[in-house]
């Protein structure tokens, strides 16, 4: 109760639970072309997997192919997919190289440049070259599909700090809204790293006091917020404490800490008067005592 559903244009859902966390389904996991000829149920582009040609086309510069420069790669990428593309798919290259490949149903399919182009200067571009690692930690971010500046400064620290001595020096790394980071390098070529690669979403974790604690089941209540609201009758507190399958030391130690402050209780006089009481109990049994003692020696 109190989860939104959202879906935008391209027919990506986003989940928006009660305690302002969200989750993200993908547009292409749940939608498809009406025209589709698959009998899986896919796109065509879920059912293609485009071939690269085994040469490059040597440009001029690799961030502006002329136009002869672009049809040279598009026949490539053709003749290497004859027997692969079905009747009807377009191929249209961007100034960089890339190559995206339109089919029947409307899915699309794309060639990075650098797997197609190659600047004068050598054998292949900078992006050929280079293969970015993926930095071992993943940034923990609010909103996985609007990231702050200092999320989006994290992950580009991470990236470079991932990079030291692969990245050649003049190399800029950038980061989209969504935590997606392109590496562009000093010949103009470039290299994506997708953002499920490099973030996550800020889930609730089951520490005492999160505000995501038990989202999934509905309750954004914490341990304590429950061990504060128990019944202080008869001690039962107490027992709240150690009921409430606490994980944990930390939790534990509330809970042990509730039940040790109920044992020891203000002094209020009870105690003493308590003793007072069974001190004149002995006395009056030992007054009778004598007094019967002293009667049968008479």
């Amino acid at each position: 109760e109190g989860t939104e559903v959202t879906v935008d244009d391209k027919g990506n859902a986003t989940i928006k639970y009660p305690d302002g966390s969200k989750d993200e389904i993908p547009g292409d996991k749940l939608v498809k072309g009406e025209d589709s000829d698959s009998t899986s149920g896919q796109t065509d582009a879920g059912n293609i997997t485009p071939n690269i040609p085994g040469d490059k086309v040597t440009v001029k510069d690799p961030t502006h192919l002329t136009d002869d420069e672009k049809n040279q790669v598009k026949d490539n990428v053709d003749n290497a997919n004859k027997d692969k593309f079905p009747a009807g798919t377009e191929v249209t290259v961007g100034d960089d190289g890339t190559a995206t490949i339109k089919y029947p149903d409307g899915s699309k399919d794309t060639i990075p440049g650098d797997q197609l182009v190659q600047g004068q200067k050598g054998d292949t571009t900078d992006a050929g070259n280079i293969t970015p690692t993926v930095p071992g930690g993943k940034v923990t971010v609010k909103d996985p599909s609007h990231l702050t500046d200092s999320e989006k400064d994290q992950v580009k620290k991470n990236v470079e700090d991932a990079n030291k001595g692969n990245f050649p020096a003049g190399t800029e790394v950038t980061v989209g809204a969504d935590g997606t980071a392109t590496v562009t390098y000093p010949d103009g070529s470039k290299d994506v790293i997708a953002g499920t690669d490099l973030i996550i979403a800020a889930k609730g974790e089951d520490v005492l006091g999160s505000k995501y604690h038990s989202h999934k089941n509905g309750s954004n209540s914490s341990q304590a917020d429950r061990v504060k609201g128990a019944s202080t009758a008869n001690g039962s507190i107490a027992n709240a404490g150690n009921n409430l399958g606490v994980k944990g030391e930390s939790d534990n130690a509330i809970g042990n800490n509730k039940a040790t402050s109920l044992k020891t209780l203000p002094q209020t006089g009870t105690k003493d008067t308590s003793i007072l009481g069974v001190l004149g109990m002995l006395l009056a049994s030992l007054g009778l005592f004598v007094f019967k003692k002293k009667r049968d020696k008479e």
